[in-house]
């Protein structure tokens, strides 16, 4: 009896780390995904907005990247692509100067969505004296490292303007 416990122990000493790196390999060893491409700078600090009053958001796009979440990798990647206008009067041309990111947790529970994730992109203005005023178009496409939130279903808001757009994550174990 205690030759067949002493084979059964080493059975399973054996056969728990092939099971075990079998399965780290068909999750992708909880790889997080890649670093993100950046276009416009991040902030997170608001600063001194002088001209976001003639900031107009045409198009908002999400689009999920990289998205293996399992039980080792809590994190996707996806990309956003926002286009606008900002028009402006004088020698003062407007460009877009970063990006500010906020996100929070949604405590409304009569909405569908875990998370909300505001875009804002930041003017800044610089002396032209070749123009007079006029409309400046933009178009820039960003990627974001998020996080799922828990297990199971992730609704993610993202609002950029009077953009929103919603986007699902399902975390599994």
């Amino acid at each position: 009896m205690k030759k067949n416990i002493k084979i059964l122990g080493i059975i399973i000493l054996i056969i728990a780390p092939i099971i075990g790196g079998v399965y780290l390999y068909l999750t992708d060893f909880g790889r997080e995904p890649s670093n993100p491409r950046i276009e416009i700078p991040i902030t997170y600090n608001i600063g001194w907005w002088t001209n976001q009053n003639k900031l107009t958001i045409e198009n908002l796009d999400i689009e999920i990247i990289e998205s293996k979440l399992n039980l080792f990798n809590f994190k996707s990647l996806i990309s956003y692509r926002i286009n606008g206008e900002i028009k402006f009067e004088g020698n003062w041309k407007p460009s877009i100067k970063e990006i500010h990111i906020s996100e929070r947790i949604n405590r409304d529970t009569t909405q569908t969505y875990n998370r909300i994730i505001e875009l804002t992109p930041i003017v800044k203005v610089k002396n032209d004296e070749n123009v007079n005023g006029g409309v400046e178009k933009f178009d820039f496409t960003n990627e974001h490292i998020i996080t799922s939130g828990n297990w199971g279903m992730n609704r993610i808001k993202f609002v950029c303007g009077e953009k929103e757009i919603e986007i699902e994550l399902r975390q599994t174990k």
